[in-house]
């Protein structure tokens, strides 16, 4: 009797270890992190209002951890900036920004995994002056991959 418990026992344990490790919904993860993996699927220059390219905003996309986007926003400007930004949108409802006054030469990568199949919107900026250059495809989904 007491090896047809303990089998009872294992076989109940590896029911409901089964059921937590494999029936648990993936976990969609974000973040921001100084730099993107995988590869360059659209980008875009940031144009101040009087025709200077002054940076290049990139959307970059792997296959890892359930597909990742990620944005990177770049200045040539140098320590002259006023601020710049890196702006992510997924049409599920997710998103993620890294945005900061203090930024010289980059901002991002903003990410979120867990996003094979998603389509996104994306933007990059630097401020120069009170001027802004804004760049990438913020007003139109894309890139569903």
């Amino acid at each position: 009797m007491h090896v047809r418990l303990s089998r009872t026992v294992a076989a109940v344990m590896a029911a409901i270890c089964s059921t937590v490790l494999f029936a648990s919904p993936a976990v969609a993860a974000q973040g921001v992190s100084p730099s993107c993996s995988g590869s360059i699927v659209h980008q875009a220059g940031l144009w101040l209002p009087g025709g200077n390219q002054v940076g290049r905003v990139e959307l970059w996309y792997s296959s890892a951890n359930g597909g990742t986007n990620c944005v990177i926003t770049r200045s040539f400007l140098g320590s002259k900036t006023d601020g710049i930004g890196a702006y992510l949108w997924l049409q599920d409802g997710r998103n993620v920004f890294d945005s900061s006054a203090s930024y010289n030469s980059y901002a991002g990568g903003a990410w979120i995994s867990n996003a094979a199949g998603v389509c996104v919107k994306y933007k990059g900026e630097v401020v120069l002056n009170g001027d802004v250059a804004t760049g990438g495809r913020p007003g139109s989904w894309g890139n569903c991959g």
